[in-house]
């Protein structure tokens, strides 16, 4: 039997590189067992016809040079999967809407409508997809199969001693209007509590301590972390709840809790941090011929802020650094402001501390004689430099991050880091847990540059 399969993988069609079946599947094609396909397997590698990456499998040909990771060829259907899933981080297949009809999915995917046909087939046994018709959904409860009749589900950001949340930026009062205007659409009552980081409790808006058991009909939660800086007690208070939660997680994914990553009805939403954001701003430079670029930050004692520079850098872009370490966050430049000038003038003093750090940065480009693209950690730093700039005769070429009103008014490119697709997903798995599975404890929402 060893001798057959050996000869059986031999004549069947491969080049170099191509990726074995598994042992798994070798057993099961050959009715032996797998102490019989892994004597195969180890002739074959003694004849060096395969080599073994642990973890990844067998590939035909010999074992690649250690100076680099052999690249991995995928499978017509897992090029497929890869596509598919990535088209849901991104938002284009809404979780929502029924998916686009077979021949335009086969010709987006560059399948056969066969293949497809399989593809979609396995994720409704594995209930992400349902099927209706000759239309395919993604997986989700009706209102009607709620229970109890009236369906609450807890809304948590940070709050003050008394209650009361003030939105600190524009992406979180976009994330607000959005949960309020989905919580609506799927006819939720949203109970909205916030987290007073100074006694650890939560509190309602009236500035009452609540507790979880004062709303028996939760059905599910959703927590805000953004500007929480001591997480654990927002998180301990749902640490024993059986509904899913949630968390719209805007810290290092270094910093999760392990004991939350454990649990089967909690997962961490990420847009923002680590290098994705940069990794897909490079892809789009290089699809428009821009291989070297300037980054500019005056906030690079951050791990956003570095994590846009290393994933800038591993997209292949050529990268001139012009950061200052001092600072994580426009936050910091508040601070100060607050402690020194009066309360009406905090923004425009904050403003005037960031400009000078600027300042010197951009002098130091212009210095070196790089006039390329100006990469900008997010639109109030573009935004700065344009109005440092006005006037000149040497515009500075720029992008950033944040795709604020302000980068329409200016028409600045920007990365749009996708909140509309972040409430979905969360809204998504509140209803539909195991439509994410239980592997992947932390979901990433890719973004895009949005041109103006």
């Amino acid at each position: 039997m060893k001798k057959r399969i050996i000869k059986a993988l031999l004549d069947t069609a491969h080049k170099e590189g191509d990726r074995l079946p598994s042992v798994r599947t070798l057993i099961s094609t050959y009715n032996v067992s797998s102490g019989t396909v892994q004597a195969a397997l180890r002739d074959l590698a003694n004849q060096s016809k395969i080599y073994r990456i642990q973890g990844k499998g067998c590939f035909w040909g010999n074992e690649p040079a250690l100076n680099g990771p052999p690249e991995i060829k995928l499978t017509i259907t897992e090029k497929l999967a890869v596509n598919f899933n990535s088209d849901f981080e991104r938002g284009l297949l809404k979780p929502h809407q029924a998916l686009p009809q077979g021949k335009e999915l086969a010709i987006r995917y560059n399948v056969s409508q066969n293949t497809l046909r399989k593809f979609l087939s396995k994720k409704v046994e594995e209930g992400v997809l349902t099927k209706n018709g000759r239309n395919y959904f993604f997986s989700r409860r009706e209102v009607s199969e709620r229970k109890p009749p009236i369906s609450e589900l807890i809304f948590v950001t940070r709050c003050n001693s008394w209650g009361g949340f003030t939105a600190e930026s524009e992406r979180e009062m976009d994330f607000l209007r959005l949960v309020y205007k989905t919580a609506g659409a799927n006819q939720y009552k949203l109970i909205l509590l916030g987290i007073n980081e100074a006694t650890g409790q939560l509190i309602d808006r009236n500035g009452n301590i609540c507790k979880l058991t004062d709303y028996p009909n939760a059905i599910g939660a959703i927590l805000s972390t953004l500007l929480v800086q001591n997480i654990q007690p927002m998180l301990y208070f749902f640490a024993s709840v059986k509904y899913p939660v949630a968390v719209w997680w805007e810290h290092p994914e270094t910093v999760v809790p392990k004991i939350f990553l454990k649990k089967d009805n909690w997962l961490f939403f990420n847009s923002t941090f680590g290098k994705k954001p940069g990794v897909e701003m490079g892809k789009y430079l290089k699809k428009r011929g821009i291989n070297e670029v300037n980054y500019i930050s005056p906030y690079h004692n951050s791990s956003w802020s570095q994590d846009r520079l290393t994933g800038l850098v591993e997209s292949g872009i050529k990268v001139h650094t012009y950061v200052d370490n001092e600072f994580a966050s426009p936050w910091d430049f508040k601070e100060i402001a607050r402690k020194t000038v009066e309360k009406n003038l905090v923004e425009s003093y904050a403003r005037s501390l960031v400009k000078k750090k600027l300042d010197a940065l951009v002098k130091k480009s212009e210095a070196n004689k790089n006039d390329f693209i100006n990469v900008c950690v997010n639109d109030d730093v573009a935004e700065l430099i344009i109005e440092m700039k006005e006037g000149s005769n040497n515009a500075p070429r720029l992008i950033a991050f944040d795709n604020s009103m302000e980068s329409y008014l200016l028409r600045l490119p920007s990365f749009d880091f996708n909140t509309e697709a972040l409430v979905e997903h969360m809204f998504y798995y509140i209803e539909n847990p195991s439509g994410f599975g239980q592997n992947k404890k932390i979901h990433h929402i890719l973004g895009n540059v949005v041109e103006k």
